[in-house]
C-alpha cells in the first residue's frame, strides 16, 4: 500500500500533469477523473490569477487565452516549491524566452522580467538609513579604503537591461494610458532602475555605466569592482556624480566596510 507521503505526490502530479493513471489509491473507481477535474481547475485558475496580478503588461500583449495557455505550460514546466503564490512565477519570463508560441515576440520575456522587478519592488522591505546618514559615512571613510567598500543597494531597487524600448512598450500598456500606442522595436535600448518611492513604484532610464555600477553593488561587489565595471561600459563615467544623485535618491543606503 502506498504511503501517505507517496499518495500526496501521486495526486499532485495527476493534477499539474493531467495523467489519470497515476491516480494513488483510494479513491472511488469511476469518480477519480471528476474529482481530479474539480482539483485542477481550481489549481490552474488560482495561479492564472496569480500570475495574471503579477503580469499584466504581458497579459494584456498577448491576450487572457494566450497568457492562460502560457501560464498552464509554465506551471506544468516549473511547478511551485511554495504554498505562497505571491513567490510564484519569478521565472516566467525565463520561461517565455523558450515559449515556442512566443517566438514571434522576442521582447515579451523582456516585459515579463521587468514587471517581476516591479511585483518584487512593491513586496520589499523598507530601508535602513537616510541619505544624510549614508553621505556621512561615506565621507568618513580614509580615500585609501574607498575601493574596498560595500555600498548596499535600497531592497525595493530592480536592475532590467533590454534591446528593446521596454519602457516605452510597458508605458503604452498602462490602463490609464492615452495617445498613440505605437512602438517602434528599433528605438534602443533600455538599462532600466525599478524602486519604490513615495508609496509608489517608479521607473528610471539610467546611462551603462551607472547601469553597470548598480548591478555590480547589487551583486556584492566592492566599490572598487563596481568602478571597473561601470568604466567598462562607459569610460567617462563620473562616480562622483553616480553616487551623488543615487545615495541623494534613497538608492543606496548603506556602506559597509571591509572586514580587517
Amino acid at each position: 500500500m502506498l504511503s501517505l507521503r507517496e499518495q500526496q505526490r501521486r495526486l499532485a502530479e495527476a493534477i499539474l500533469s493531467s495523467d489519470h493513471t497515476s491516480l494513488p489509491i483510494g479513491f472511488l473507481a469511476g469518480d477519480d477523473a471528476a474529482r481530479v477535474s474539480i482539483y485542477r481547475n481550481n489549481v490552474y485558475s488560482n495561479y492564472r490569477s496569480a500570475l495574471r496580478a503579477s503580469y499584466p503588461v504581458v497579459c494584456r500583449l498577448v491576450g487572457k487565452a494566450f497568457f492562460d495557455a502560457a501560464v498552464d505550460a509554465y506551471v506544468r514546466a516549473r511547478p511551485s516549491t511554495s504554498g505562497d503564490l505571491n513567490a510564484y512565477g519569478h521565472d516566467f519570463g525565463d520561461f517565455l524566452l523558450s515559449y515556442p508560441y512566443a517566438k514571434h515576440l522576442p521582447y515579451l520575456a523582456d516585459v515579463a522580467h521587468l514587471e517581476w522587478v516591479i511585483d518584487e519592488a512593491q513586496r520589499a522591505p523598507e530601508p535602513a538609513g537616510t541619505p544624510e546618514e549614508v553621505l556621512t559615512e561615506l565621507a568618513a571613510i580614509a580615500p585609501e579604503l574607498l575601493p574596498s567598500i560595500n555600498i548596499r543597494v535600497e531592497p525595493s531597487c530592480g536592475l532590467v537591461a533590454s534591446p528593446f524600448p521596454l519602457l516605452h512598450i510597458w508605458r503604452v500598456n498602462q490602463p490609464e494610458f492615452t495617445g498613440d500606442g505605437r512602438v517602434d522595436l528599433d528605438e534602443g535600448a533600455d538599462r532600466l532602475l525599478v524602486r519604490r518611492a513615495a508609496g509608489t513604484v517608479a521607473i528610471e532610464m539610467l546611462d551603462p555605466g551607472t547601469f553597470a555600477l548598480l548591478r555590480s553593488l547589487r551583486s556584492g561587489n566592492n566599490l572598487g569592482a563596481a568602478l571597473e565595471a561601470a568604466q567598462e561600459s562607459d569610460a567617462a563615467f563620473d562616480l562622483s556624480a553616480a553616487l551623488r544623485a543615487h545615495i541623494g535618491a534613497g538608492t543606496l543606503v548603506r556602506i559597509a566596510l571591509p572586514v580587517r
